[in-house]
């Protein structure tokens, strides 16, 4: 039999490791309906270090929030050759973020990752081995763990807020782009039948500033925006923040994101086993922002059941 090449090896040696754990994640975890702290702690940490860190730090900031497990049970040098970086980069990073040494980061990231990814009882997959695969398992936990994680973080004060200005700005105006723009979408046409006066930016064939610079105190923006935010989003929220416009952002759990000072945020894990990003915990939030949304206007759920009884009119046989 063909010896595995040394890069192979490497590679399935630190899957076995970080797989070697999973049987400590039951005796380490009671039920994480609440916050957990440890985890709460490392977003913290970094988000008050993030706008010291370079773009490279940021990344490594935002890959290790995703990757609990990876940075809490790998080497140094096998975190640095697994994102392509000198192992050197890895420990100014664990410096640069407060930590005296990737030693003390690994510790920090691994007490995080037991701290929430226990699965609750009620969670489970059921006939998980009739023709499943490895892979629909793991996606499967994997988000899992980033609902628990997206919850865990979430700042009540910030969904509330957001839920009130929604519901009782003059006008609403949900922002997105590129991949963001089908959620920003599907929040409108929520909205649309709870109340008047919403509306998706950018409209087809036009600029954002076509409708955000009339917008005032008296309206609501709520921006949906993932990973790094383009500069027509960065413009649109310091311009929205200048002129007074209550403005929420809908994002990832990106250290930082260039959020302007004033602006709340809602924040929402999309890490993955691949290359894709995992969009099941942000429509998890956007569903309980558009529930609360629906308990602050009395009249939504007449307004609802007549858009269903014009809906059933448009499309009778």
């Amino acid at each position: 039999m063909a010896a595995k090449p040394n890069g192979a090896r490497g590679k399935s040696e630190r899957k076995s490791k970080v797989a070697s754990v999973e049987h400590q994640v039951g005796d380490a975890a009671d039920a994480h309906v609440r916050r957990a702290p440890e985890a709460a702690a490392m977003l913290d940490r970094l988000d008050e270090a993030a706008d010291a860190l370079t773009p490279q730090e940021r990344r490594l900031a935002a890959h290790m929030l995703e990757h609990l497990d990876r940075w809490g049970y790998l080497s140094s040098t096998e975190v640095a050759s697994e994102l392509g970086v000198h192992r050197s980069t890895i420990v100014r990073f664990a410096q640069h973020v407060g930590f005296q040494g990737y030693p003390e980061l690994q510790e920090a990231a691994r007490a995080a990752y037991l701290d929430v990814v226990s699965t609750p009882s009620d969670l489970v997959l059921t006939d998980a081995g009739a023709g499943g695969s490895r892979q629909v398992q793991a996606v499967y936990h994997r988000d899992q763990r980033n609902l628990q994680r997206s919850y865990a973080h979430l700042d009540q004060d910030a969904l509330e807020a957001t839920a009130q200005g929604l519901a009782t700005a003059r006008n609403v105006l949900v922002f997105g782009r590129r991949f963001s723009y089908p959620i920003a979408l599907h929040l409108t046409l929520v909205l649309r039948t709870m109340r008047q006066n919403v509306d998706a930016a950018p409209s087809p064939g036009g600029a954002s500033v076509d409708q955000v610079f009339d917008l005032g105190p008296d309206d609501f923006v709520l921006v949906v925006s993932l990973r790094r935010h383009s500069r027509e989003v960065q413009r649109t929220l310091q311009y929205l923040t200048e002129a007074g416009v209550p403005v929420a952002v809908l994002t990832d759990a990106s250290p930082g994101n260039n959020v302007p000072h004033g602006a709340r945020v809602l924040r929402a894990h999309i890490g993955s086993t691949g290359v894709l990003d995992s969009y099941t915990a942000l429509v998890s939030v956007s569903h309980v922002l558009l529930t609360l949304v629906e308990a602050a206007l009395p009249d939504a759920s007449d307004r609802l059941a007549a858009a269903e009884q014009a809906w059933q009119h448009f499309n009778r046989d």
